[in-house]
């Protein structure tokens, strides 16, 4: 890679960092707050607290018990923790901020599913639920009342891909043979939905949820224009890439006319940009640097600073999503999930050696080196 042109964007080293007890399968930030909470293979969930005294700083929340946890979400609010995985259940804790800035996790409840692995659950963007996957359906489930909403059935398949619309007045739901649109104001309206040739593994709707991009199996994205209540009968296909489709991911600053996508495929990040013509469509510019397959991708809230990582142990961060800054080297181990904290310049990474990390925003030096904040 070139050197980077300008002052890095976070300190090059980690602000903090441990190792937990085996792969790091998800992170979540508490969206109000200084804490960040991580998933293992081992079933292990951890909280790590910024602003807590440093012998505390880490705390465990739930013990491996050698079986994974999977998925890892608070509610928008940041009220609730939800985690669920390999054991068919769902655990599920309030969130109550203390005086002293630190949150109090209460454990509330954990729900039963029979043995079907839990790999999906998204929560409503205003609304107390959330939604899981059990095989080929989809349960919503109300936090505060502590009961079902509803249950729907994909019906073609497994459900693979989990979404809501941002508005929240609409449920995603991919798996074979296409996507699939409930509506929140009539659960028992037949849904919308999109027909594809084979199976959807990924979605991901702008932040305006004005698109929705679907992976497919054979190599091909479609970007979907939502017009109010179905999709639009001619939308873009992307081709022409290396290898599956691993993830999407959208910016989400107002000022832009149009949101920016980004698609990884093997060891190419593509930036795709509406152009002015519409005869044209979408035009992508690849970005490299990776050895390896990039599996995850994500732009800094509300700006157009992009991170990738992968395989190689490296995450990269690119200035509008084109000019690469710089990158923070986490060891030869696989990244295997990232997430930046909503508010700050901050960013988590784990990895597949159980590796935990946080960097904080890169200050320059004062005298005596730099320092980071």
């Amino acid at each position: 890679m070139p050197k980077p042109q300008k002052q890095p964007i976070l300190a090059p080293k980690p602000q903090w960092r441990t190792s937990l007890s085996e792969y790091v399968t998800d992170l979540a930030w508490h969206p109000h707050g200084q804490t960040l909470a991580a998933a293992t293979a081992a079933g292990e969930i951890v909280l790590y607290d910024e602003s807590a005294p440093v012998a505390q700083k880490l705390s465990v929340l739930h013990p491996p018990n050698d079986v994974s946890i999977d998925c890892l979400s608070f509610s928008a609010n940041g009220a609730w923790l939800a985690a669920a995985g390999q054991e068919g259940k769902i655990h599920l804790w309030s969130v109550e901020k203390k005086e002293s800035e630190q949150h109090e996790f209460a454990h509330v409840t954990t729900l039963e599913q029979g043995h079907d692995w839990i790999d999906r659950l998204v929560w409503h963007p205003t609304r107390a639920e959330f939604a899981f996957s059990l095989g080929k359906y989809v349960q919503v489930w109300n936090a505060e009342r502590q009961d079902i909403v509803t249950t729907v059935n994909f019906d073609a398949s497994s459900v693979l891909a989990l979404n809501w619309h941002p508005s929240g007045d609409w449920l995603t739901v991919g798996g074979y043979q296409g996507i699939k649109m409930w509506s929140v104001a009539d659960w028992d309206e037949d849904p919308v939905y999109f027909e594809m040739p084979t199976a959807t593994g990924a979605i991901a709707w702008d932040a305006r949820g004005k698109y929705l991009a679907a992976n497919t199996i054979d190599k091909t994205v479609v970007l979907m224009p939502w017009v109010g209540k179905d999709f639009d009968t001619q939308p873009w296909r992307m081709q022409g890439f290396p290898g599956k489709i691993r993830a999407f991911a959208w910016s989400d600053v107002q000022e832009q006319a149009e949101p920016i996508l980004v698609t990884t495929s093997g060891d190419e990040v593509v930036v795709w940009r509406k152009h002015s013509n519409p005869n044209i469509g979408w035009e992508g510019e690849v970005l490299r640097g990776h050895v390896g397959n990039v599996n995850l991708v994500m732009f800094q809230p509300h700006t157009s600073l992009l991170a990738s990582a992968g395989e190689d142990g490296i995450v990269s961060l690119w200035q509008d999503a084109a000019v690469w800054n710089q990158s923070l080297d986490t060891s030869t181990s696989e990244i295997t999930c990232l997430q930046w904290h909503p508010q700050l310049s901050k960013i988590a990474a784990g990895n597949a050696q159980g590796g935990l990390l946080v960097w904080h925003k890169f200050v320059k030096a004062t005298g005596f080196g730099t320092r980071s904040v």
